[in-house]
């Protein structure tokens, strides 16, 4: 994409930081970074597509906790070395991770953290 169009960034400043805000030991840095394609793919697709800022800024926030239960999940199995697409898929396609502090998430909450996980498992498979 060349430097001048438009990106999914101008609504995600901090996109670059988010393995430093889920990092808890040096090797959740690395497994991170390597999450942070899928992601830039899934992010600027639904900045293409239009979606409202403030859909996208849920989406995003999910994203990032979507991220950050990824990260404790391969740090606590210490499974660092899984793809992570794999790992992402798998996080996704079940329907069934849920972020940390869930108990306390409103009913709204959890459904738009699952809406995006759905939503990012299809742009997943169709990107494989």
């Amino acid at each position: 994409m060349p430097d001048n169009q438009p990106t999914f960034r101008h609504w995600a400043p901090d996109f670059d930081g988010w393995p430093n805000s889920w990092m808890g030991v040096r090797e959740d840095l690395v497994f991170g970074r390597k999450l942070l394609s899928y992601f830039a793919e899934f992010l600027q697709a639904l900045y293409v597509a239009g979606v409202t800022r403030r859909t996208f800024v849920q989406y995003r926030d999910n994203l990032w906790l979507l991220g950050g239960i990824i990260i404790s999940r391969v740090s606590l199995y210490d499974d660092y070395q899984a793809d992570p697409l794999a790992t992402l898929i798998i996080a996704v396609e079940m329907d069934d991770i849920l972020p940390d502090h869930h108990h306390r998430m409103n009913q709204a909450e959890l459904r738009a953290f699952s809406r995006m996980c759905r939503l990012f498992e299809k742009h997943l498979r169709q990107s494989v």
